[in-house]
């Protein structure tokens, strides 16, 4: 069970080969200034991904991140207003990129992510996302 405080994941399905978004991501802290993307990978994928933010005074942080019961791993994190990258993916299992609002005032974020498969079948489920 997720707790009570934790926001909405999208997930860049393991039969889909691109992800895009245009949205607006709240005042920190307002319901709906985090944008979490779920991606169920293979060891040795890669995730290509670029976005840009827009707004006043606007940030948002980026991170790619995984976990592995409590333990949570950051593979990479930006806050820059424009941010294109590859993620070569470690071990099987689930990970996460997300942006979040750190600034007072609404901002306008651009996503867009493709995967490279290097296997082919099934994606093994793992344990689930925890935030706490």
């Amino acid at each position: 069970m997720e707790p009570p405080n934790a926001w909405p994941v999208d997930v860049f399905a393991a039969i889909e080969k691109e992800y895009a978004r245009d949205l607006e991501l709240p005042p920190k802290k307002v319901r709906g200034w985090v944008h979490e993307v779920e991606i169920p990978a293979r060891a040795g994928d890669m995730i290509h991904y670029d976005s840009e933010h827009e707004g006043p005074g606007g940030r948002v942080e980026f991170n790619v991140h995984s976990h592995k019961g409590k333990e949570t791993t950051y593979h990479t994190k930006s806050s820059n207003s424009s941010i294109a990258g590859a993620f070569e993916v470690p071990w099987e299992g689930k990970f996460y990129m997300m942006w979040e609002n750190a600034s007072d005032a609404p901002v306008r974020v651009r996503i867009h992510a493709t995967r490279h498969e290097v296997h082919t079948g099934p994606v093994a489920e793992y344990e689930g996302h925890h935030h706490t």
